[in-house]
């Protein structure tokens, strides 16, 4: 989730607030969904709920200029973290593959790495590694 900054404001910031969205009382109350009453109270005691000062700093032009740069740094951080897990994986890839080069010892679980071929056979054609032992062991198994 994308976290939300604003800075320490007080309700005396309200009036600065406003001055800077170049927005009246009543269109301050209409956005947030408030009695215009409410707004003048807020401007009257100086004090307003932070919430409310918090939206409308994000209305500001300062305020929309800091989201996107927290849009722009999500962003950032997310596609390094793309790319190290990609890095991550290619790399577990290169291991299991180096691994699998140098441990082929004709195991018993060889027939797990390369899939059996499913019952009655047929439309699966086994790979290189598929010992012609199991292989005869399985038709035996089927009774062919």
């Amino acid at each position: 989730m994308l976290k939300t900054y604003a800075p320490r404001l007080t309700g005396a910031d309200l009036r600065t607030l406003l001055d800077d969205l170049h927005a009246t009382p009543a269109e301050v109350a209409k956005f947030l969904q408030v009695t215009e009453r409410s707004v003048w109270r807020w401007l009257s005691e100086g004090s307003a709920p932070f919430p409310v000062l918090a939206a409308l700093w994000h209305e500001t032009p300062t305020g929309r200029h800091v989201s996107a740069l927290d849009v722009g740094n999500e962003l950032v951080i997310h596609r390094g973290l793309a790319q190290a897990h990609e890095k991550a994986h290619a790399q577990a890839v290169a291991t299991l593959s180096r691994l699998l080069a140098i441990g082929d010892f004709g195991a018993a679980n060889d027939p797990v790495l390369n899939g059996p071929p499913p019952p009655g056979g047929g439309g699966f054609a086994p790979g290189p590694r598929y010992s012609a032992q199991v292989m005869r062991a399985q038709a035996r198994a089927m009774g062919r």
